[in-house]
């Protein structure tokens, strides 16, 4: 950051001084140097002063005129510049200018016109000005490229990791002043795509090859004398617990895979959310409630995936809710929202953001003992993640358990759909 702010101050400490010496020399070269009939009368006019006497007076002509002081009213300012030997500039009617003189040792004064004024240097100056910006901004465009050079590749690498690649070698600039972070960055990057790559291949290969054994142990426990059948039924529903589970992770390692293949289209959100309660009131015995949106939300979603989130937060509330579930949806200009309550005990504050992580678990309520592996709620984070949405959990105001907000953004939202409120016993 140092080496940043000091590359910066040197190129503007001098770029300024190199335009200021050259704005200096085309004014003094350009500006000063053109021809001006009223400087170079002054000069003359210096010279005529310093020769001149009451007893060698020039002859009057159009461009010569002798007149007494006091036949003119001055004003005090002009009195005073004569009478101290000053040379007087003044102008007439038509713009055109008079020098005034006093002759030494006299009352009399000499006048020299009419002489053109002077041409205004306002639009030279102002294109001096825009010059030396446009150098001052060339100049630092030269200092910014190879910065500009560097970001665009630390976004290239950035890019490769959310898509878990592992990014090419990228060109440092020698003259940026971040290329070293440039670089850092690029090692970091490398490592960490190599490090989610190694864990899908571990996920994969633990989950595939546990398979084999658990098919001879369930072979096994089936082959068992009736004496130990008892036994044998605990262990059998072991192995059926370690398959759920080795399933569970399967999914969630999956679902890196499947992002660069996910297909969007127009899906109703009541739909597919009452084919889910629909699910869900076969296999549980609690009170479910649907209050839809009166509006049609359509959503630009995987069917799938988005089926598979619903079911876990439904799923979720049926396992941990005492006797209902609340499930309603609605929507804003913008965003969709699919809301899940149950009457459980909740879940604390502190553990709102917890409940995501995968592999959590958070107290004997929430445990395995309850079917759960940490799995579900993370799954359903990262299908909302996909599709540009968000997750996350509070209280229940209504049942006093946990509520699930699922957040989307609308495909486009008609008033087309006639449903209301469903409700499920």
């Amino acid at each position: 950051m140092l080496k940043l702010l000091l590359s910066l101050y040197v190129a503007v400490f001098t770029s300024i001084v190199i335009i200021n010496q050259v704005s200096e020399a085309i004014w003094t070269h350009w500006v000063h140097s053109a021809p001006d009939e009223l400087r170079h009368a002054k000069t003359i006019a210096h010279t005529l002063k310093s020769s001149i006497s009451p007893n060698s007076l020039p002859k009057e002509s159009d461009t010569i005129k002798i007149l007494d002081m006091d036949d003119v009213a001055w004003l005090p300012e002009q009195a005073s510049t004569l009478k101290q030997g000053g040379i007087l500039t003044s102008f007439d009617d038509t713009g055109s200018a008079w020098l005034t003189f006093k002759i030494p040792e006299s009352t009399l004064l000499l006048q020299l016109g009419p002489l053109a004024p002077a041409t205004s240097a306002t639009n030279k100056q102002w294109l001096i000005k825009l010059l030396s910006y446009a150098v001052l901004a060339f100049l630092l465009m030269l200092w910014i490229r190879p910065l500009w050079l560097d970001l665009l590749q630390l976004r290239y690498i950035t890019e490769c990791l959310a898509q878990g690649q592992v990014p090419k070698t990228t060109r440092r600039s020698r003259f940026s002043a971040i290329s070293n972070l440039t670089e850092q960055i690029y090692h970091l990057a490398s490592q960490v795509a190599r490090l989610i790559d190694n864990q899908k291949l571990l996920v994969n290969a633990v989950s595939h090859d546990l398979r084999t054994p658990l098919a001879r142990l369930k072979f096994a426990l089936a082959m068992l004398p009736e004496n130990s059948r008892e036994q044998g039924n605990d262990m059998a529903d072991d192995v059926l617990e370690m398959e759920a589970m080795i399933d569970e992770m399967l999914a969630y390692a999956r679902l890196e895979f499947e992002v660069k293949k996910l297909e969007l289209i127009p899906l109703s959100l009541n739909e597919l959310v009452q084919d889910q309660i629909s699910k869900l009131s076969k296999l549980t015995d609690k009170q479910v409630s649907f209050q839809g949106s009166c509006d049609e939300i359509i959503l630009l979603a995987n069917p799938h995936y988005l089926s598979r989130a619903i079911q876990n937060i439904v799923q979720n509330a049926d396992k941990y809710g005492n006797s209902a579930i609340m499930i309603r949806t609605e929507s804003d200009k913008k965003y969709a929202y699919i809301q899940v309550e149950d009457d459980g005990n909740g879940i604390p504050k502190s553990q709102w953001e917890s409940v995501f992580v995968p592999f959590s678990r958070l107290d004997a309520s929430r445990s395995k003992g309850g079917g759960g592996y940490g799995l579900g709620l993370a799954i359903v984070r990262k299908i909302a993640t996909w599709h540009k949405g968000s997750c996350h959990v509070g209280c229940s105001t209504e049942l006093g358990g946990a509520k699930f907000t699922f957040i989307l953004p609308l495909a486009h939202r008609t008033s087309s759909y006639s449903g209301t409120n469903a409700k499920l016993e």
